[in-house]
């Protein structure tokens, strides 16, 4: 991943356009039509490698939680769901700093306690959306909470598998957020695991209104 959206790209993002539209396909429903749909649909600057390319998103550990068959949906937690409401939003971009649309992408995560819940009928805080023409997508989620593994305890993190129209995986990963202390040495899941020490995949979370808000560039 590339340096995060710019604020002034983000705002865009979220303020000009339907978040459902962002997110594209949200059988779950959408999350709210925030204004007219965006006319500029260009990339935020992007962080080089010196060779003219994004610098790729690094992966990180599928884990045991994943469940196939994840609804097509943005809002990914119930609105009764506990926790601080997130949306997180980004952009998915090529090597070449294209936007990549038509992409899919799942997210699934730990609740407010932890705690994994599996799919059952509603696949709880699981969900997959599929990237605008501009490689852009939301969800609206809570912010996961850490749990305790018999190694020590895991940083609070979000899943992501991004996978291409013909359903090959591109990329797994996870996204963590700005002042764990759960972060790096202190997690507990080591590489060649896990690797909660990637500064790129780290989030700020910034408050707005009534929810936090966070945002990244996934390079694939």
């Amino acid at each position: 991943m590339t340096d995060r959206l710019p604020r002034r790209e983000l705002l865009r993002l979220l303020g000009l356009a339907p978040l459902g539209a962002l997110a594209c396909g949200d059988g779950g429903g959408s999350l709210g039509d925030l204004g007219p749909t965006p006319t500029d649909s260009s990339l935020p600057d992007a962080a080089l490698d010196g060779g003219g390319a994004c610098l790729p998103t690094s992966s990180d550990a599928l884990g045991p939680f994943f469940e196939a068959g994840a609804p097509d949906r943005s809002s990914v937690a119930a609105a009764d769901e506990p926790g601080d409401r997130l949306l997180f939003a980004g952009v998915l971009a090529d090597l070449g700093c294209a936007p990549l649309a038509g992409m899919r992408i799942d997210l699934w995560q730990a609740d407010a306690s932890g705690h994994y819940h599996d799919a059952g009928a509603d696949f709880r805080l699981r969900g997959h959306v599929i990237t605008g023409a501009d490689g852009s997508f939301a969800f609206d989620t809570i912010v996961p909470g850490n749990y305790e593994l018999a190694s020590g305890p895991r940083p609070a993190h979000l899943h992501l598998r991004v996978s291409d129209p013909a359903g090959v995986s591109r990329l797994v990963t996870q996204l963590y957020f700005t002042g764990d202390p759960h972060l790096g040495d202190a997690d507990g899941c080591q590489p060649p695991t896990c690797f909660s020490n990637d500064p790129e995949r780290i989030l700020d979370l910034v408050p707005m209104g009534d929810r936090l808000m966070a945002d990244a560039r996934i390079v694939v």
